[in-house]
């Protein structure tokens, strides 16, 4: 099987890919056969020279010296093209001009060495033979730089090699066709061997572009692979930060549910017990040992319902009494507590947007809310740093909680440039009675509470930033007030238990 019929059987192009690949075919055989010409037409002044200082030495000059002007006048206007084709931008898509350019030049190169031959040749064998020697010599010198393209290596065959063999059989003496013979055998013979030139030529071209469009094919289908690949390494990790989330959604409602229940009936046992001291308490009492035993009793029991409180918040079953607040004035009755909290050095700057909407919420429990992150920064600064809380008006859109409806809002972002969190930190930070802190100096309640109270009032809290040694920046998300009502929350907030418990 040829190399062009394993090729085709492998590769089926349309008729438009195949168009492409014989214009590529074609462009390659005319820029070989171009890449060949210096030497071309090298050989041909060279031999013309040779040929015209023998022959002219012991014949009529004249005539040689003719021969040789003609040879360099064709040449000449042949290295012309060849320079204008090396400098033609366009060479590919004009490639049947350069093509007939060729054809003609080796052609008439072709006659002039041919006619050269029958004309000017003297009536002598010698001469004659010499002659013949240098014609064939060039037609397989031709062999290897014309049959790229085998019409051009035809018309300079055809043209010098066969008029001196007509030359011969015309003489009609036995050795002469003889002669002519050999010369007509031999044009026939290099015609062979240069149409199978070509067609190796032709076939590797081809076998080269077949590979490239393969590599290229192969190129493209590892760059699809790679990027499908990379898109289900995002989508797996996706999939499985989704997965984590949903596990950590799980598994905090499950332990929301289950301390809001405990919270719910621990709270009840404890109104029975604070009541009952406080009578206690009332009652005179001769003992003042007594009196400060059921004192002690009764702080411990308040600081229980304290505990209890924040469970419930971060169960979201705690009592709201939302309504329409101004932040910026919260925020800024808490400013002198939160200087006597966090001390002196600690500065603490406070910023509202001048255009502040109201926000819809318990002020009590908002308060809180900011008390505690507050708190939580300044245990962050051991050694003192910067406290800034700004309030300014947004909309849920990029950038917000992800599980937040979409909608206007008002946003507390606290800040500060303490020692931040850890990936492994941020992960559990608002799970209840986790701590970072010294056993004693916090119950791990702050954080999940304001979450609960968030999510309890239709916001939301995150954690926009932190990381070790660049401090932390917890948001506050918390409803807009326009077009709400106390029915309206009371409503939505039903299933949250908002009575007393």
């Amino acid at each position: 099987m040829s190399v062009e019929a394993h090729v085709a059987g492998h590769y089926t192009k349309s008729n438009v890919e195949q168009r492409k690949f014989d214009n590529e075919i074609s462009a390659a055989q005319i820029w070989a056969l171009y890449q060949h010409m210096p030497m071309v037409l090298a050989v041909n002044v060279v031999n013309s020279a040779l040929v015209a200082l023998v022959l002219a030495s012991y014949t009529e000059k004249t005539r040689w010296w003719i021969f040789f002007g003609l040879v360099v006048s064709l040449t000449g206007v042949r290295a012309a093209g060849w320079r204008w084709y090396r400098h033609d931008p366009k060479r590919v898509e004009a490639k049947t001009k350069w093509k007939i350019f060729a054809t003609v030049g080796s052609g008439l190169s072709g006659v002039v060495w041919g006619v050269g031959s029958t004309l000017l040749l003297p009536d002598n064998i010698v001469e004659q033979t010499f002659f013949a020697f240098v014609i064939g010599g060039m037609c397989a010198g031709a062999l290897v730089s014309l049959s790229y393209y085998l019409p051009a290596y035809i018309a300079y065959v055809f043209c010098s090699g066969l008029p001196l063999a007509v030359s011969f059989f015309l003489d009609g003496r036995t050795v002469y066709v003889a002669m002519g013979c050999m010369a007509v055998v031999f044009v026939a013979a290099v015609t062979f061997a240069a149409h199978h030139f070509n067609r190796a030529f032709v076939s590797g071209v081809r076998l080269n572009l077949d590979l490239g469009e393969r590599t290229k094919e192969l190129t493209r289908r590892t760059e699809e692979l790679t990027t499908a690949n990379a898109r289900l390494e995002a989508e797996i990790a996706q999939r499985k930060v989704t997965e984590d989330q949903l596990h950590q959604a799980q598994k905090m409602e499950a332990l929301g549910q289950l301390t809001g229940g405990i919270a719910h009936d621990f709270n009840n046992l404890l109104t029975v017990v604070i009541g009952k001291l406080e009578l206690a308490r009332s009652r005179p009492s001769g003992d003042p040992q007594m009196v400060n035993l059921l004192q002690a009793a009764l702080s411990a029991a308040e600081r229980g319902a304290t505990l209890v409180r924040d469970l419930l918040a971060f169960a979201r079953r705690q009592p709201l009494e939302p309504k329409r607040v101004n932040v910026a004035a919260v925020v800024g009755d808490a400013e002198n507590i939160l200087k006597q909290t966090i001390g002196s050095d600690i500065r603490l700057l406070i910023s509202a947007e001048p255009d502040l909407r109201a926000a819809w919420v318990d002020p009590n429990q908002l308060e809180l809310a900011i008390l505690n992150l507050a708190l939580n920064a300044r245990d962050a600064m051991p050694e003192g740093g910067r406290l800034q809380i700004t309030c300014e008006n947004r909309r849920a859109e990029t950038g917000a909680p992800a599980d937040l409806a979409t909608g206007d809002y008002v946003v507390v972002t606290v800040s500060d440039t303490g020692t931040g969190m850890n990936e492994a930190t941020l992960t559990h930070a608002f799970e209840p009675f986790f701590t970072t802190k010294e056993p004693g100096r916090g119950s791990g309640l702050g954080l999940s509470m304001v979450q609960g109270f968030a999510v309890q009032s239709g916001g939301a809290v995150q954690i926009i930033v932190s990381s070790l040694g660049e401090g932390t920046h917890v948001t506050l998300w918390l409803l807009c007030a326009e077009g709400r009502s106390t029915e309206r929350v009371f409503l939505e907030s039903g299933g949250s238990a908002l009575g007393p418990s």
